[in-house]
């Protein structure tokens, strides 16, 4: 026959307990110190936030100006601007566009860093004639804001390969085309820094985020342009 356990003594029933009350203190302060440390390190990460580095214009783009000035983007070295595409013969979609950044430049336009850039879907037609009273009978003449226009198929390469933009669709359904215009394109704004990077993409015509997207387009346009500002400034909810 087998013999029978040994009964635990007293001390050994303490140690036993001893023992697993202490691995559990060890368990509680460790969950304790990385709690802790994780929202040490999520505060200190939400005030030093910066709009990240997304994409840099590597090339330059050489193009016309309504005025019928040759331009290119690298004379807008050490400016911010918010950059976007438009066509004058759109119905719809690039006059909310032009609204947006209309409201920007009567925010920012005082700042001499700060510029517009509107580069045409449709360079073939838009010449700087027909750009310059698209913009004069609309009401968004600014000095400040360039409506570019150029070599089409440069344009285009240029749109997607540096701005990483979507690439435009010819649209031929005729209900269509008179609904929302001959050309679906990227109608994201993007916020360039003074040393080419791209700061963020903001979809402000999106339907059901639009407002979202364009108080997160100030608040990050504020930022590049003041270093100092940190997001606990702005009395919003992180993203």
């Amino acid at each position: 026959m087998s013999e029978e356990p040994t009964p635990l003594t007293r001390n050994q029933i303490i140690t036993w307990w001893a023992s697993i009350i202490g691995v559990c203190l060890i368990i509680a302060f460790g969950s304790i110190f990385v709690t802790r440390a994780y929202l040490l390190r999520r505060d200190y990460e939400f005030e030093n936030w910066r709009p990240p580095h997304i994409a840099r214009l590597e090339t330059d783009l050489e193009a016309v100006n309504r005025d019928g000035r040759k331009v290119s983007l690298g004379e807008l070295r050490d400016k911010i601007y918010i950059a976007g595409y438009q066509y004058t013969d759109c119905p719809a979609g690039c006059l909310g566009m032009a609204s947006v950044m209309k409201t920007l430049e009567e925010e920012f336009g005082g700042d001499p860093r700060f510029r517009l850039v509107s580069i045409s879907v449709n360079p073939k037609d838009d010449t700087p004639e027909k750009m310059n009273a698209w913009v004069e009978k609309h009401g968004v003449d600014s000095e400040n804001w360039w409506f570019l226009t150029g070599d089409a198929d440069e344009i285009a390469k240029y749109m997607i390969s540096q701005f990483k933009f979507y690439g435009t669709e010819l649209i031929t359904d005729p209900a269509k085309v008179k609904a929302v215009g001959e050309f679906a394109h990227d109608q994201r704004l993007a916020l360039v820094d003074g040393d080419a990077n791209i700061r963020g993409y903001y979809d402000v015509m999106n339907v059901q985020r639009g407002n979202q997207e364009f108080e997160r387009l100030v608040r990050e346009l504020k930022m590049v342009l003041d270093p100092e500002l940190k997001l606990s400034d702005f009395s919003v909810e992180t993203e």
